[in-house]
């Protein structure tokens, strides 16, 4: 190998240092990479909220909200209307919605959208939106804010939103006869809940499906490639235009660049205390003022408000119990982030560049937990509810420009307590940086060993020395035969050892055309892969009458076993088969693209990215190219290392992880039923990822199939092929 000819490389002390200490050190930052993590969590390392922006003046905010009883009278006449008129069907009152608006003196529009299920077989499902939009006395509808509810059926498995209703109609009346609103304040009811908000968002956007800038405004994955329909007929179950799914139709009436939103979900006015939600699209994050800001308020307003497991009113002087609290409030945010789904409608404002929170309310026995000492709070009412609200949306009015100066990237260990991305990135940073000191490691181990063996013919040299000395002893005497037997010698052993450096140049010279292939070809199948469940969709519903989840889900196991088989044996498609140099670039290539992979997931959403990391991390640090000189030994490590590897498929860890997580939930169900119930969660889970990836543009599917199995199968193809190390005797 030319570029790796220096002759004083290999004896450079921190080459030697590396090529001993490359493993321990390797672990090292993995151990120290989850230490930095949970030491975040700790209030010595962690930093307390505070406001960058000032225009927002929280502290200056008067309460005037008076609408409790018109809140109550709302609340009763929805529940009436729900029940009288709509308690057997799922539509939405929008009679009553449109009616209620108009006699408040807003401009009332209806907004319908319509979607074409991408696995439905040409179903379509039909919605509306209401929305009303006061205007701003002191402007010209340059600037706006949102405030919306999704609506929930008496029938709908998930808490009413009606007491959400009533109080945003009583904050539309308060609103209409005050003259200091310098942004008009939009009153949105979205039906279907986020299918609702997102037909909304692009609508008032202008973002057509059939626009040429609508996937590169949004990020896309699914933009349309090549139409096989248009080649070829009995192709066009094929080429079912992701494009087409959500027909977000167009706004009748629509306000300005909108500020920021708030979201409301509240089944009762009776409560005890609010939850903040802030995790939006692919883990996107409103900024932080915001987020202090409804804290604050709600906190001035008489409110109690947590955050996962973080709750306001209690002050622990214990501080390893505060510690492990906030633990625990740090990784629930981060599991909520990793996959990627908004817990709220507020997460899809965050792709247009909007902030907004949900403020969701919850009461004694509530079906996410109950937290401790929530029966000793005081219960919460429309009027204070109301102040919160009236509050919030006074400070956002005050906004002389878009939020920007606080943080956008961030992590809560507490409803006060934050850490920035200069203080938790380093944690990423050292799983990868082992990534990278293990390629470094293995890269100049292999221009190490290319040296040896191209110095390893210049052993032959001491039979060289061995017949100068004797040529220079035999030049003394006078026998001349004998002198030409050792001239002969010598230039025999001259030309055996240049005979073994020509055969070693050519062993170790590299062919890139095998190199690259198999590299382009291996992301090429992860590309299919993704592209595949509309395929698998039409085999299920046709010649195997199966739902489209079961048909997805059984499609992709089938294709992951097929992959498993099938990938090892494309190293050895090439003429010539690959040599343990090239097996070990393909290693080194292979650590770096993960370990890039894993720090540019994360600077967007940094707990994927470190959950990744964290999962292949210890398979990047095992696998190293097999040779053909194992011993009982190596073969046994070596069976332990391609089940790890197995078990590490990404399809295989999600069912497993599932699973392992039904089996805490639900303990008394046994083996079986932990087996069934991590079934049925890994089918839902993989139909949601995909359909979230067609609608929203939900990333984890993609990047699942296009970055973690590419990588994952040249790790199969690694471990799953032997390889001659190249050795010269003398």
């Amino acid at each position: 190998m030319g570029l790796l000819s220096d002759p004083e490389y290999g004896s450079v002390k921190w080459v030697k240092m590396l090529k001993r200490i490359n493993f321990p050190l390797c672990c090292l930052c993995y151990v120290g990479s989850i230490i930095w993590f949970l030491t975040l969590a700790h209030r010595d390392f962690n930093n307390e909220t505070y406001f960058s922006e000032n225009a927002l003046l929280p502290g200056l905010v008067t309460n005037e909200f008076n609408g409790e009883q018109s809140a109550n009278k709302f609340f009763t006449e929805f529940l009436q209307e729900l029940e009288d008129k709509y308690e057997e069907t799922d539509e939405m009152p929008v009679p009553w919605l449109v009616g209620k608006m108009s006699q408040l003196g807003l401009e009332v529009h209806t907004h319908n959208f319509s979607l074409n299920y991408p696995f439905g077989q040409g179903q379509t499902y039909n919605g509306i939106n209401v929305y009303g939009i006061l205007r701003a006395p002191r402007t010209s509808s340059l600037e706006a804010l949102v405030v919306s509810v999704p609506y929930r059926s008496l029938s709908n498995h998930q808490k009413g939103t009606g007491a959400g209703i009533a109080l945003m109609l009583a904050l539309a009346q308060f609103a209409r006869l005050q003259n200091y609103w310098a942004k008009d304040i939009i009153f949105l009811i979205t039906e279907h809940e986020q299918l609702g908000m997102q037909a909304w968002l692009e609508a008032y956007h202008g973002l057509q499906r059939e626009s040429s800038s609508f996937y590169t405004t949004l990020g896309s994955f699914w933009q349309p490639g090549l139409d096989l329909g248009k080649l070829k007929k009995g192709f066009e179950w094929i080429t079912t235009d992701h494009s087409k799914s959500l027909d977000p139709g167009v706004l009748k009436g629509r306000s300005g660049s909108i500020q920021a939103a708030i979201n409301l979900e509240f089944h009762t006015p009776k409560i005890k205390y609010v939850e903040v939600k802030v995790e939006g699209l692919n883990g996107q994050l409103p900024n932080l003022d915001l987020v202090n800001l409804v804290h604050k308020l709600c906190v001035k307003s008489g409110i109690h408000h947590s955050y996962k497991n973080s709750y306001s009113w209690i002050r622990s002087r214990n501080v390893i119990e505060e510690w492990v609290n906030n633990i625990w409030t740090m990784l629930g945010m981060a599991s909520a982030q990793i996959a990627g789904v908004p817990n709220g409608n507020h997460g899809l404002f965050h792709r247009f560049g909007i902030e907004a929170v949900t403020l969701e309310g919850r009461e004694l026995n509530d079906p996410a937990g109950e937290p401790p000492r929530v029966q000793s709070l005081s219960t919460g009412n429309f009027y204070r509810l109301g102040s919160a609200l009236e509050s919030i949306l006074r400070s956002l009015n005050n906004l002389l420009e878009r939020f920007h100066q606080s943080y956008f990237f961030y992590m809560l260990a507490a409803t006060n307590r934050y850490i920035s991305i200069g203080q938790y990135m380093p944690s990423l940073c050292l799983l990868c940086g082992a990534m990278l000191i293990r390629a470094l490691s293995l890269w100049v181990t292999l221009q190490n060993d290319d040296e040896q063996t191209e110095s390893q013919p210049d052993k032959n040299d001491n039979k060289g020395l061995k017949v100068k000395e004797l040529s220079e002893v035999l030049e003394a005497d006078t026998d001349k035969k004998e002198v030409d037997n050792v001239d002969g010698e010598k230039e025999k052993l001259m030309k055996e050892k240049d005979l073994i450096k020509n055969k070693t140049v050519v062993q170790v010279n590299l062919n890139v055309v095998n190199v690259g292939g198999n590299y382009l070809l291996v992301h090429v199948l992860g590309f299919v892969v993704m592209n595949s469940p509309q395929i698998f969709n039409y085999i299920g519903a046709t010649y195997f009458d199966q739902p489209s989840e079961v048909s997805v889900f059984y499609g992709l196991i089938s294709l992951s076993v097929f992959l498993i088989f099938l990938t090892p044996f494309l190293l050895r498609f090439p003429s010539t088969p690959l040599t343990f140099e090239e097996m070990s670039i393909i290693n080194i290539l292979l650590l770096i693209e993960l370990a890039t992979a894993c720090l540019a997931i994360g600077m967007h959403n940094y707990p994927l990215g470190l959950c990744i990391a964290v999962v292949y991390t210890p398979l990047a640090l095992l696998v190293e190219v097999v040779g053909d000189d194992n011993e009982k030994l190596s073969i046994i490590a070596l069976f332990l290392k391609r089940l790890l590897c197995i078990l590490l498929q990404p399809l295989f860890a999600v069912s497993i992880a599932l699973m392992l997580y039904s089996w805490v939930l639900f303990p008394e169900e046994g083996i079986v039923g932990m087996l069934s119930r991590g079934r049925n969660a890994a089918v839902q889970s993989v139909m949601f990822s995909i359909v979230d990836s067609m609608i929203y543009g939900n990333w984890l599917f993609n990047v699942g199939t296009t970055i973690i199995l590419p990588t994952w199968i040249l790790f199969w193809q690694i471990l799953c092929n032997r390889v001659t190390r190249i050795s010269i005797t003398n």
